[in-house]
């Protein structure tokens, strides 16, 4: 067999090789069918559901040699690298470990990179050819967000830079990676959509699991694949977190696998409930008060905010309804502009929070000169550039003659 170097082909600049010339290999499997070595795995849920549980489950595995969770063979006991930014190494990385009999002494947590009175955090955009020189079967990152350092996480562009960096090290290494993240809040999109930050994570990685409740069983959890690029096996399988006491005075949790296969599709995992519908909206009317309270802004800010957040469009709208949101232009030709109300109050038969005044006729405004005048003068205060009486007329739904009747009177 010819070497790499003779069997490249450089022509006007690029370099070729006929396939004629590859090794075909197999996959390395850390968890067979699940998990390759050598390559770049993703798993994503909302918070709270059992993600670094499962990662300590597959640290527990790895290090200790038994069997995976779903009876499959494990090959040998292995060394695991930990980069964990939500917990703590010593009152819950340790205890999860120790629940789930991992050999702790093949695990090994990076806390910081140089020296001990003058180190840094880990950063994989500066740091990542540092993990070149640490053997190691899994690395797991939790979350990776929080070690981009200056890549922006929406910009396909760098994320896939820095994945790509990223493989390559998992790929000479021979080491498995498996990458945590989030899911955002938006609605109405498929399922990859819904990984926190550019698509890139989820285009770069081999396999992408999510972590989510079983809608039949509040106890029970999935870990369901959203993407499977190496190995034939599409189910997923179901846990519990149980509770485990460590000593008298530590207790912690640990994921309890089930043994069969299940094959629930993400779909019917992922369906809205009305208790969901119910959260997501006061999810969108929590992200407009804190949006909206220094003040108006244009909507387009709005949009983009949500956007950024992963607040549903559509689920805004109805949060600005329900919160008796305003909404005025800026003069003729102006943008929109969006702003709380000046006093809102809890409906308790309907459970929402709406207008205290919607400028209706029932609450007999267009009778009631001080209040009248009052809002002309909120409305004008929040926008320095002013307003046309036709435009406060349009916005109070009251007539424009006495708009300026009010305007004259009290200018």
């Amino acid at each position: 067999m010819k070497s790499t170097s003779e069997r490249i082909q450089t022509k006007d600049g690029l370099q070729l090789i006929r396939m004629t010339d590859v090794e075909p290999k197999r996959i390395d499997w850390l968890w067979p069918g699940r998990i390759a070595k050598g390559k770049l795995t993703l798993i994503a849920g909302h918070p709270g559901l059992g993600k670094s549980q499962i990662t300590a489950s597959i640290a527990a595995t790895v290090s200790s040699g038994v069997p995976w969770p779903d009876g499959q063979a494990n090959s040998k006991p292995g060394e695991v690298l930990l980069l964990s930014a939500e917990d703590d190494i010593a009152d819950t990385l340790a205890p999860r470990l120790i629940a789930a009999q991992a050999d702790r002494h093949r695990v090994r947590v990076i806390q910081m990179v140089g020296k001990t009175n003058d180190g840094r955090g880990f950063d994989l955009d500066k740091d990542i050819e540092r993990l070149m020189g640490v053997e190691a079967d899994l690395l797991v990152i939790d979350p990776i967000s929080a070690y981009l350092g200056r890549v922006d996480a929406h910009k396909n562009a760098e994320v896939r830079g820095l994945l790509g960096r990223l493989s390559e090290v998992a790929e000479a290494s021979a080491m498995a990676i498996v990458a945590v993240s989030h899911l955002n809040k938006a609605e109405g999109l498929d399922v990859l959509s819904r990984v926190s930050g550019s698509m890139a994570f989820v285009a770069a990685a081999r396999a992408a699991y999510i972590v989510g409740p079983d809608k039949e069983n509040e106890s029970r959890r999935l870990f369901l694949p959203m993407k499977n690029n190496l190995g034939p096996d599409q189910t997923g399988l179901a846990f519990h977190i149980e509770p485990f006491t460590v000593t008298e005075e530590i207790e912690t949790s640990m994921v309890r696998w089930e043994p069969e296969p299940v094959n629930v599709s993400i779909e019917a995992m992922m369906a809205k409930t009305s208790a969901d519908e119910q959260s997501a909206l006061a999810d969108a009317k929590e992200f407009l008060q804190q949006v909206l309270a220094h003040g108006p802004i244009p909507t387009k800010e709005v949009q983009s905010e949500a956007e950024a957040e992963g607040v549903a469009w559509i689920t805004v709208r109805r949060a600005a309804k329900s919160l008796g949101v305003e909404k005025y232009k800026d003069g003729m030709n102006g943008p929109w502009y969006w702003a709380l109300p000046s006093k809102v109050i809890n409906d308790s038969e309907d459970a929402h929070v709406v207008r205290m005044s919607n400028f209706g006729a029932d609450e007999h405004l267009r009778g009631n000169q001080g209040v009248l005048k009052q809002k002309i003068d909120e409305l004008v205060s929040r926008h320095p550039k002013g307003l046309s009486n036709d435009d406060i007329a349009e916005i109070l739904k009251v007539s424009v003659s006495e708009v300026d009747q009010m305007r004259r009177g009290h200018g």
